[in-house]
């Protein structure tokens, strides 16, 4: 059993609490963010980084050489993170061979401001963080104006979908597709990206999924379930 599903699992027990994307099942959930669905379900033990204490610092990715140096120029985390990672909390990221694609399931949200999308994304970092996790379970977050933000390291392992967490790339778009369309930047940098991502790693289209494609869930929402069904069927993702 891996460190962060260990953690998650002793603190869901003692606290009554049940994280999800938004679900077919009724859950409880703490005041204002709802949680990503799922954990780590890996067993290797986590590598030990150095992270100065609770200072940001460089911690790599494959493919991003510094803190302020994302993959594909995203908005690095140094930018929106008001607390850092826990690295003895999470897993290697190894053998990358999936994407799982998400929304956050969360309150409506239509800004285009910067500094918006920062502090909803923090929100979720801290709430994720106060489940025992070891930082924000996606890897990349998309905002309303196309935006992409860097969220967990790509060295680890994320906490998007219970039980397929090793190998998969997990991206959020920001939003609560059951209740609003995606933007149209939105689903652009949605498709951009994960281009990028395929090829650098050679994922198949087969393993380009959304959240509703692996578990019970109503995540990615309706709305942007139906355009990056378009987006497959219009040969953008192959």
């Amino acid at each position: 059993m891996s460190v962060e599903k260990t953690r998650r699992t002793f603190l869901l027990a003692g606290l009554g609490l049940l994280a999800g994307c938004a679900t077919t099942s009724s859950r409880t959930r703490l005041p204002g963010v709802p949680w990503a669905e799922g954990r780590p379900a890996g067993s290797a033990s986590p590598r030990p980084v150095d992270l100065s204490g609770a200072v940001e610092s460089p911690v790599r990715s494959p493919i991003a050489s510094s803190p302020t140096q994302a993959f594909g120029g995203a908005i690095p985390r140094s930018a929106w993170a008001t607390g850092a990672p826990v690295p003895s909390r999470m897993d290697p990221l190894t053998g990358i061979h999936r994407m799982t694609l998400h929304h956050d399931g969360m309150t409506p949200f239509a800004s285009t401001s910067q500094n918006d999308a920062a502090a909803r994304i923090d929100a979720i970092r801290r709430a994720h963080q106060a489940q025992g996790w070891g930082d924000v379970g996606y890897h990349f977050l998309i905002d309303p104006a196309g935006r992409v933000w860097e969220g967990r390291y790509l060295q680890f392992q994320g906490a998007h979908v219970k039980d397929r967490n090793p190998g998969n790339i997990g991206i959020v778009c920001l939003g609560n597709f059951e209740r609003q369309h995606p933007t149209p930047a939105q689903v652009e940098s949605l498709r951009d990206f994960v281009r990028r991502i395929q090829m650098a790693y050679r994922i198949p289209l087969s393993r380009i999924q959304t959240h509703r494609e692996l578990a019970a869930t109503l995540c990615p929402g309706a709305s942007l379930q139906s355009r990056i069904n378009q987006l497959r069927g219009g040969g953008s993702f192959s």
